[in-house]
């Protein structure tokens, strides 16, 4: 298994897969649990190629595809000064999203972005590394917990009629 960490170009390119990776590994994750109606409504509101080409020409935050072999396995993004998503996190490192295709997962691939992850926060000399994830989505919780992320709160997130609860975790560096 031959395995990268590839930054996302500024590219209209890019931003094709971008789009469509995103809303792929988001249906994956939540189609279980919402309808498609629900789906469909959010992942047009933040994954449309408009927000994502403003989000990736961020000098602040920075998107990358997990690649093995060749295909798309994944991708996450990371924000830092003002492009944290909470402004009480504004001199932190921020792991805003970190998603895996289904046939992707539980193969090591998670924890190598992690890895990345929190090395370049180092090399940017951030002290905490914070995320928010779905009070539900056990894995991903057990999985941060395992990285010695720890629970300081939680916050609202949108998603169809009702708001749904996220954990804030952090980790200190």
């Amino acid at each position: 298994m031959n395995f990268e960490i590839i930054p996302v170009e500024k590219s209209e390119r890019a931003l094709h897969y971008l789009v469509n990776l995103s809303c792929d590994a988001f249906d994956a994750t939540f189609s279980p649990y919402y309808d498609e109606g629900e789906i469909e409504v959010y992942l047009d509101l933040a994954y449309n190629p408009a927000i994502l080409r403003k989000e990736l020409s961020s000098e602040s935050s920075r998107f990358y595809f997990i690649e093995v072999d060749g295909e798309k396995a994944g991708y996450f993004k990371v924000n830092w000064d003002e492009s944290v998503t909470n402004e009480k996190y504004l001199h932190d490192f921020e792991l805003q999203r970190l998603y895996l295709l289904p046939k992707y997962q539980k193969q090591g691939l998670g924890q190598k972005a992690m890895d990345f992850v929190l090395n370049l926060a180092q090399k940017l000399e951030k002290q905490t590394v914070w995320l928010e994830v779905w009070e539900e989505n056990k894995v991903a919780l057990n999985f941060f917990k395992e990285n010695d992320f720890v629970a300081i709160g939680n916050n609202a997130f949108p998603l169809g009629h009702y708001a749904q609860t996220v954990k804030v975790l952090k980790k200190d560096l």
